[in-house]
């Protein structure tokens, strides 16, 4: 049991011996039955053989639970000559014989001459039979060839055959030659007889009697018969026999037992005998077993036959007797009556150690046995004070990690004791047993209360669970105090050094992981919920010591949802810390941001200094923390109904039923605690609505004014549509969106239903907005209403501009809302002929029928919208002569009788961007005659597809220069790019092209950087353009700056315009624009250039250059390292440092000879700079007079190109020149 010897801590049962059974006697078939006789034997000896073997290893509970209706037996196979070991005779008559091989009184014993106990004796007595039993086969006329019994009138007469008397006559003298042999032994000796048939005739009967007799063995206990049956009659059978030898067999051990104590008795008393003086001089001079050694044996023999016996009274009693010697014998201070003290740290005084622990294992298995908790705790604690009493003698105190390793392993131990004792029926008793069993004093924790009326903790057993965690706090503990010695080696001893280097092998977190594993079980079993949170934090603490995080970090995941749904605060806060250590560890900076809201928490208690440093540390890690900020991170969602917020949010609408085209108000509030932070800005507010047309995003204004307690802001008269962005066609506002402690700050908006049906508030959501993080705080309020769904509904209102609640009907909060309206009774019918062109007027034909009763005045309001976005050149009109309009127009239908039809034009412009436009249109209409009537909408909407005319594809080509060498800064600057534009005819129809020019643009001036064009080709020369036509258009330009310390700006190169119009038609031409892209400089920041000769032939040296420009206006200092090439050797720099001054640049020469030919790359110069306005970072390389292509499609987006990034320069290596 974990590195104690298995033969000190097995239970041992009675062993039987059986031979006979490994094979028969020699058979030949004399005729047609032999063989299947020879089958029937042999199924018949297996058989027995595995009902024997079937269980040879008995566990403690096994061996004692009901050792007469089933003994136990261990079962080894000996041979048919199988005999016992005997001792040699003495060397003389006149000396006694030598001793036994194991004995301390043998020289070539394992023991000589001191040694206390060995687990060979053990081992060898697992090997000693109690009990014999002897297999035999009765002799037939099969087993002879070539012979038959006589038959005839006068055989049936013969009872006996001559020959078969002869045979019986030798197996009976066999069987009596064994019986005497083991009985002179003191071994009990059954023969079992092997038959052929299951129902023998009377010869048979007649022959077995004869063969007992001659044998002198009893047939009731001794003589048994055996024939081919099935296997649970076989089974019975064997179960008969094992109960006939078990009596013998517990003889044979308690002669044994008497033999031993006989020789115990002859031992003068300890008592008797002077204490020896320890001679410490004489160490190692061996002397021989003292007398207290001997009773020490005798005890523990006497202890393990009564085991064998399944006495377990009397062995408890002898173990004790033992284990009290073996105490006395291990005390450092004294030694006892007629022995020396055992040498610490030497051999014997180790086996002693060993011998000790496991008799003690032992008594507290027996006391839970006999159902005696008190006394195997009892023991269990004295043998842990012993220990603890002697460990700083044997320099091994609690300050050294064998003190800790030692009693990790008892604790384990006991508790696997439970563990088994508990799975064969054992029962914990409750503590209210205890109550009338505690004859020790009273607690001092107690007071001065009577000595029955209440019960020591410390003696109350525990479950396994219990002490497994103990086992491993103290496992935890050894971990600790290893490493304070690993650290400190300096004063070590040679022993302690080898006990440290085999530490060092032991994996002490996993060992703790385990026992807390065992122990998390039995808690669970016993359905301790709060013990087993608790194991899983201690679980996760020991894998945060050995750094394995990610392990750590999930186990306080699984208990922190437990303490955060039971509002265990403390102990949450305490996890959160743990797993914010954690994340920090793993770079997870994810986790980290939601700990660290949480921590905000005002449920979770800190002190205001703390939570202060918590909010600081939240914006150090989304703002400036370097690991945290390298990179942009996607958007992280933190659902504040699943963790403590520390903000409070609740939404109200003020009514429930709502009239299509009524302003429906809302509020949503915010809502800190007194503890909460002190003060918060959030970038941005959202509310997200049922209908997403409805939402609202509030951006926080950055003012600095005073708080109050109670805040009303209503942004009902400011909400505007943003136009782009990731929240185009989101309704939007400024506010003040700071919260400080103790606030309630209500914000009031309102909604202008245009649709039918539910409307309902899904979520608000608080972002936190950095450069590189966007925290978004979501609340669904469907979660947090039913929290509030007992308190009454309030309204926040400014009474005299003090804000005031006022109550409303109902409780909790009304999150949803039902907009009605009167059903309309006009049809709506449109014909057109799709698709239509973009820049052109698309005509639309609506149809109103009207189907009221009376007559209606009626407008009709055309609106088109991109179905992907706002496309501001998209507009309406009613009537063509107008060059303009707007994206909603209306036009006055006028008087629609009943039952009449009205058909009016609408022309849809559709600019710039392709696709579909959805057209809504509107008819609002009064009915004539009725007063003060509401206008009744009816609207429908279709979608038309627009397509573009041209589709036109730009590719830009820019061209560096090569550096010159300077010394003094350069200011001017110039670059070509050429722009070559792909315009393609995409209509459905014919185009008549009238003519395609370049209008640049005049109104961009700059002080320092000009665009000029040096050269176009864009005449075209066939006007009709049929579908997929192709025109190239190419124009060089020229970009030149006189001061680069300038910035430099994006200078659009112009406009392409296009006048068109369907061929065939005798409409006027229509205009489309095509924006060219802008051109810049490409080089802005600090760059590498490399310089080498165009034609490079292998084997011929030649000289690479790298020039560190610095276009900006800061200094920028470098480190610079040369990184290898297998294809060239090189002679210059291989680390660099220095400086490069503004608009300057340093160059840096490299002798290079190719080893390779191909392409291949050159030794490459990494540079790591650092300048004012930037952290360290790589500089690019390029290779000089190369430069960026940009692909870009028709909506001026890149398509490819081809950027400057950290990747190896290759050059092409001729082949070696042949002069």
């Amino acid at each position: 049991m974990y590195s104690y010897p298995p033969e000190f801590l097995l239970h041992p049962v009675p062993v039987m011996a059986c031979y006979g059974l490994s094979g028969g006697a020699d058979e030949v078939p004399s005729d047609d039955h032999s063989p299947s006789q020879r089958d029937t034997r042999s199924s018949l000896v297996e058989a027995i053989s595995t009902i024997l073997n079937n269980k040879n290893d008995y566990s403690f509970h096994e061996a004692t639970r009901n050792p007469i209706q089933i003994p136990p037996f261990r079962v080894i196979m000996v041979s048919k000559e199988y005999t016992l070991s005997t001792r040699p005779p003495p060397l003389a008559p006149n000396l006694p014989p030598p001793h036994s091989n194991l004995s301390p009184l043998s020289p070539d014993s394992p023991l000589f001459p001191d040694g206390l106990m060995t687990p060979l004796w053990i081992k060898k007595h697992q090997y000693l039979p109690s009990v014999v039993v002897g297999f035999y086969d009765l002799w037939d006329w099969h087993t002879e060839p070539g012979t038959k019994r006589e038959t005839g009138p006068l055989a049936s007469q013969v009872m006996i055959d001559p020959v078969e008397r002869e045979n019986d006559t030798n197996l009976a003298s066999e069987i009596n030659s064994r019986r005497k042999y083991f009985q002179d032994k003191g071994i009990k000796f059954v023969a079992v007889i092997l038959l052929k048939q299951r129902y023998a005739d009377a010869s048979i009967e007649e022959r077995l009697s004869l063969i007992r007799k001659q044998c002198g063995l009893d047939t009731k206990n001794s003589f048994f018969t055996v024939a081919p049956c099935p296997t649970s009659e076989l089974q019975e059978f064997i179960n008969n026999l094992q109960k006939a030898m078990y009596e013998p067999a517990l003889q044979y051990y308690s002669n044994r037992i008497k033999k031993l104590r006989k020789k115990k008795s002859k031992l003068p008393s300890p008592a008797t005998l002077p204490r020896s003086a320890i001679d410490l001089s004489s160490n190692n001079d061996v002397q021989p077993l003292s007398v207290p050694g001997w009773i020490l044996r005798y005890d523990y023999k006497t202890a393990f036959f009564q085991e064998c016996k399944q006495e377990i009274d009397g062995a408890l009693r002898s173990y004790e007797a033992a284990y009290n010697t073996l105490v006395d014998m291990l005390a450092p201070t004294s030694a006892s009556f007629g022995h020396n003290t055992l040498v610490m740290h030497g051999k014997r005084w180790t086996e002693a150690r060993i011998l000790v622990d496991c008799i003690s294992i032992k008594i507290c298995r027996f006391h839970l046995h006999l159902n005696d908790p008190t006394a195997a705790l009892a023991q269990l604690n004295g043998h842990l004070h012993m220990f603890q009493s002697h460990s700083n003698e044997w320099s091994m105190g609690e300050q050294t990690f064998e003190y800790w390793a030692w009693l990790s392993k008892q604790y384990r131990n006991f508790a696997d004791i439970i563990d088994a004792a508990i799975h064969a029926g054992f029962k914990i008793p409750l503590p209210t047993a205890y109550l009338g069993n505690s004859t020790g004093p009273a607690s001092p924790l107690v007071g001065g209360l009577a000595p029955n009326t209440g019960c020591n903790p410390g003696a109350i057993l525990q479950h396994p669970g219990f002490y497994y965690h103990l086992a491993a706090m103290c496992c935890a503990e050894r971990r600790r105090r290893f490493l304070e010695m690993e650290r400190d080696t300096s004063q070590l001893s040679p022993e302690m050094a080898a006990l440290l280097n085999n530490e060092k092998q032991v994996d002490h977190s996993s060992l703790t992981i385990e026992l807390l594993t065992k122990s998390y079980e039995q808690f669970k079993r016993h359905r301790s919920g709060r013990m087993t949170l608790y194991l899983a934090a201690e679980i996760a603490g020991t894998y945060y010591e050995t750094g394995k995080f990610e392990m750590a970090i999930k186990f306080f995941e699984r208990i922190g949802k437990t303490y955060r749904k039971e509002k265990w605060h403390m102990v949450l806060t305490s996890i959160l810390r743990w797993s914010l250590r954690c994340a920090k560890e793993l770079g997870s900076w994810e986790r980290a941001i939601e700990c660290l809201v949480e921590l905000m928490a005002e449920d979770l208690p800190m002190t205001n200094n703390k939570r202060a440093d918590v909010q600081k540390e939240l914006f150090d890690l989304i703002s400036v923390h370097p690991a945290a900020n390298a990179e942009k991170h996607p958007p992280l969602v933190i659902h504040m109904d699943q963790i403590n917020a520390f903000v409070k949010c609740h939404v109200q609408f003020r009514k429930q039923r709502n009239f299509l085209g009524a302003p429906v108000d809302y509020q949503i509030t915010l809502k800190t605690e007194k503890t909460s932070p002190s003060e918060f800005r959030f970038n941005a507010l959202r509310i997200m609505f049922s209908n997403p047309q409805y939402n609202v995003i509030l951006q926080d204004v950055g003012e600095e004014t005073k708080l109050s307690p109670i805040e009303l802001i209503d942004f009902s008269n400011t909400l505007e549509k943003m136009q782009e962005g990731d929240y185009a066609d989101w309704q939007t506002s400024k506010a003040d969106l700071r919260v400080i402690k103790g606030q309630t700050k209500v914000l009031q908006g309102s909604v202008l239903a245009k649709d039918c049906g539910e409307l309902k508030i899904v979520g608000v959501c608080l972002d936190i907005i950095t450069d590189n993080w966007h925290v978004e705080l979501n609340y669904l309020v469907d979660k947090m209403a039913e929290e509030q769904s007992t308190t009454r509904r309030k309204w926040l209102e400014s009474i005299e501009d003090k804000p005031k609640f006022k109550l409303l009907d109902g409780r909790g909060e009304l999150l949803s809302i039902n907009v009605l309206q009167k059903p309309p009774s006009v049809d709506l019918k449109f014909e057109h002929s799709a698709p239509a062109l973009l820049d052109e007027l698309f005509k639309l034909d609506v149809t109103m029928t009207s189907s009221e009763v009376e007559p209606v005045e009626a407008i009709l309001i055309a609106e088109i919208k991109n179905a992907e976005g706002f496309v501001e050149e998209d507009y309406v009109v009613f009537d063509t002569k107008k060059d303009s309009g707007g994206a909603i127009q209306e036009e006055t239908v006028g008087r629609i009788e009943p039952g009449q039809s009205v058909t009016i034009p609408v022309y849809l412009h559709g600019g710039s961007v392709s696709g579909s436009r959805i057209i809504s249109l509107i008819v609002r209409y009064t009915i004539i005659g009725e007063e003060s009537t509401q206008p009744v909408e009816k609207a429908d909407s279709l979608r038309v597809p627009f397509i573009t005319p041209f589709d036109t594809n730009f590719e830009l080509c820019a061209q560096s220069e090569k550096l010159q060498v300077s010394m003094s800064p350069d200011l001017e600057k110039s670059e070509r790019w050429l722009l070559s534009t792909s315009i393609k005819c995409c209509s459905a129809w014919d185009l008549d092209v009238n003519s395609i020019e370049l209008e640049e643009t005049e109104s961009f001036e700059h002080e320092f950087t000009s665009l000029s064009l040096i050269s176009r080709m864009d005449d075209i020369d066939q006007h009709e353009w049929k579908t997929g036509h192709a025109f190239n258009a190419i124009y060089l330009f020229k970009l030149f700056t006189t001061d680069l310390t300038e910035i430099q700006p994006s200078i659009p190169a112009g406009r392409i315009k296009i006048t068109w119009k369907r061929l065939g038609n005798n409409e006027k031409y229509y205009q489309t624009y095509i924006q060219l892209p802008s051109i810049q400089f490409q080089q802005s920041n600090l760059v590498v250039v490399a310089d080498a000769p165009s034609e490079i032939y292998l084997g011929e040296p030649f000289t690479l250059a790298y020039t560190v420009y610095n276009p900006t206006e800061f200094i920028a200092d470098y480190t610079a390292t040369i990184e290898l090439s297998e294809a060239f050797v090189f002679s210059g720099y291989k680390q660099l440092k220095g400086r490069v001054l503004p608009l300057s640049r340093v160059r840096y020469q490299y002798n290079c000879y190719p080893l390779l030919a191909g392409k291949v790359r050159l030794p490459r110069l990494k540079v790591l700079a650092t300048q004012q306005q930037t952290g360290e970072r790589e500089v690019p390389i390029e290779m000089a007079g190369s430069g960026s292509i940009v692909a870009l499609d028709n909506n001026l987006q890149i398509k490819h190109s081809s950027p400057l990034e950290a990747q190896p320069i290759l050059v092409f290596v001729n082949a070696k020149r042949q002069f």
